[in-house]
């Protein structure tokens, strides 16, 4: 009697291991699978941000202009042209051909993003950008429409050139308010802020948000870690063209060149 209901036990422990093991291994490919997407879409944009925005793309529907020197007054000549054939020749003294923001300019100016100064032949790269012209900037970038989305900022007036842009940005959650009734129109958008809108733009794609290697990760805030590990590890931002500190102003020409490699890398 008691060697049956050893065998029995022996047999019950049997069963039960066996059980463990398959179960372990169940766990181990779903664990594998999850792995594998993982490194598919790190980095990528997610595919409800892919139907949502049609970005304007250099090569696709963004024709680059011609790039020459300027030998009479300095700089750079971008020669764009229309569809009806049409040439427009934007001047910049103050970009160089050797600028590492050249290509970026190159891509802005074409694509109808951004333009120099009104009162001299200067795209002015060092310049900062303030919040309502950065949200005009992504507006026009995904080429959207406002809809029927009402504009609640006591800042921001029915007839004012940047109202739709602005309404469109806050709407989608791709900019915040700095209060509920007020946009912050005047002031300047940091490193940090336009990439955590970019992150936004790009459908928030998955990220550990450990800053690895990053260099001023110290100064990143909580609420734009994964945004900045994300434009860090998938080269949005590096240390070869310019210094991207987060609290630091964005230029005109850190923007461009977001603007520019959001396109090339993301959609």
């Amino acid at each position: 009697m008691k060697k049956r209901i050893i065998k029995i036990v022996l047999l019950a422990l049997l069963v039960a291991a066996v059980a463990a093991v398959h179960k372990r291994v169940q766990f181990e490919a779903r664990e594998a699978e999850r792995l594998v997407e993982e490194a598919q879409t790190e980095g990528v944009a997610s595919e409800d941000a892919l139907e949502t925005f049609s970005v304007l793309r250099a090569g696709e529907n963004v024709t680059l202009g011609r790039v020459v020197e300027n030998t009479e007054l300095g700089g750079v000549d971008i020669i764009t042209a229309a569809e009806d054939g049409t040439e427009t020749v934007h001047t910049f003294t103050d970009v160089s051909m050797d600028s590492w923001y050249l290509d970026a300019v190159n891509y802005v100016v074409s694509a109808g993003l951004m333009n120099g100064s009104n009162e001299k032949p200067a795209f002015m790269p060092d310049y900062a950008i303030q919040r309502e012209f950065f949200a005009l900037l992504l507006y026009r970038f995904t080429d959207s429409e406002v809809g029927d989305l009402s504009n609640p900022f006591q800042d921001v007036s029915e007839t004012i050139w940047f109202r739709d842009a602005v309404t469109w940005a806050t709407g989608r959650d791709i900019m915040k308010p700095v209060t509920e009734k007020e946009f912050g129109v005047g002031r300047y958008m940091t490193c940090e802020q336009a990439i955590v809108c970019l992150y936004r733009l790009a459908g928030e794609p998955e990220t550990d948000g450990s800053l690895a290697d990053y260099p001023y990760a110290s100064k990143v805030s909580e609420y734009g870690r994964s945004a900045m590990d994300w434009a860090w590890k998938n080269g949005l931002i590096s240390e070869e063209e310019c210094v991207w500190y987060p609290p630091q102003a964005i230029s005109r020409a850190q923007t461009a060149l977001l603007l520019m490699r959001l396109s090339e890398k993301i959609f």
